[in-house]
């Protein structure tokens, strides 16, 4: 009986045995199964790879990301089409930090690098002249430049031979005429464009502070700002701030924030164009297709008709003057660095709380025009 009842007892602990070593190793695969769909699902889940959408942040009005809305747009039809005649698609021109859009974009399509690329290279080159076309006040010279390597060609009278421009400099000694062309040496051919020059005396002298222009078109006189402020050629203009501040900052250089048709008239210009360089958009000439605001004066083509510049794209600017569809807020007008054709004379945004600071919205300051000294005395008298 003993016999018998150790043999089971035997039996029992072999069982327990058995089931014990089933269960650990059930546990140890079910362990591994886990761990390698942890790894699996590691591989695909967001650690490997980078994750910017803790970035990333809808824009509201007073966002300052996209000032795409909300806009109350003209068009003023002038009798002159300015000096863009047909706009090219793609600029090549580098910033002084990072690359802009377009730089990116004509890498891969717009290097000469011999006829074995030329079935690659679909870009035409762009001509631009420094200074630009308008209003000068004494006689100066000038030089070309383009947006790739190519031969430029130019005249200063529609009935001339075309002249192949090697590097000199064109002397403007009167009102004229600049007409443009060129081509590369995968025969991309830029549309024939002009320049206007304009030679009249000097008048912002006697009328305005050093660094203003005065802007006269019909009885309407005052002077304003060449640059976004600072008011520095070659300073990247001030961001990020609001109208109040841009009020303040005004007043304290004796000068005050420009209404809404103040600015206006001194981007249009006397022929009312819709750009500060002509009728047509053009995306090489400003500011309008970038990545981020670059310095004051930078492209010489976004010269306006008096000799302000930077008035379409770059920044977006303050004014004055109340919004008609919103009184709580100012109009913004010019469009900012990646604003493209929304970047026009007459483009005015109202959605920017006036009280925030917005990271494309800067400013200009305008002034009334100083009498001159025979009108002075006249009034005294």
């Amino acid at each position: 009986m003993k016999k018998k009842e150790r043999v089971v007892g035997i039996i029992a602990l072999v069982i327990v045995f058995v089931l014990l070593l089933f269960m650990f190793i059930s546990r140890h695969r079910q362990q591994k199964e886990v761990s390698v769909l942890s790894a699996s699902h590691l591989k695909e889940s967001h650690i490997d790879k980078k994750d910017t959408s803790a970035y990333i942040t809808p824009a509201t009005a007073d966002s300052g990301k996209r000032p795409e809305v909300n806009i109350d747009k003209k068009t003023n039809k002038g009798e002159k089409t300015g000096r863009t005649i047909k706009p090219v698609q793609i600029d090549s021109m580098k910033g002084p930090s990072g690359k802009s859009k377009t730089d990116s974009i004509s890498a891969a399509d717009s290097i000469d690098k011999g006829e074995k690329t030329c079935e690659n290279d679909t870009i035409s080159p762009w001509v631009y002249a420094d200074p630009g076309g308008g209003l000068h006040h004494a006689a100066f010279s000038l030089k070309l430049f383009s947006t790739k390597p190519c031969t430029i060609q130019w005249k200063t009278d529609s009935n001339e031979q075309w002249k192949e421009y090697k590097g000199e400099e064109i002397s403007i000694i009167k009102s004229t005429k600049l007409f443009l062309t060129a081509t590369d040496s995968c025969g991309n051919k830029m549309e024939q464009r002009e320049e206007n020059y304009e030679l009249k005396p000097e008048d912002s002298v006697k009328h305005c502070a050093s660094d203003m222009e005065y802007i006269l078109v019909g009885s309407t006189g005052f002077c304003i700002d060449k640059y976004e402020w600072p008011n520095k050629k070659g300073i990247t203009p001030r961001a990020y701030i609001s109208i109040y501040e841009a009020m303040d900052s005004c007043v304290s250089v004796n000068k005050r924030l420009c209404t809404s048709d103040e600015w206006t008239v001194a981007c249009s210009g006397p022929y009312g164009w819709k750009y500060p360089y002509g009728q047509a958009y053009e995306i090489h000439a400003c500011i309008s297709n970038d990545t981020m605001a670059r310095p004051a004066g930078k492209k010489p083509e976004c010269r306006g008709y008096f000799g302000v510049f930077d008035m379409s794209g770059n920044l977006a600017e303050w004014t004055g003057t109340k919004s008609g569809k919103n009184s709580r807020f100012y109009n913004v007008m010019g469009g900012f660095w990646e604003s493209g054709p929304q970047s026009g004379c007459f483009d005015a945004r109202y959605s920017y709380f006036p009280q925030n600071r917005h990271n494309p919205v800067g400013f200009r300051c305008c002034s009334n025009a100083r009498l001159p000294l025979a009108e002075t005395k006249r009034g005294t008298e």
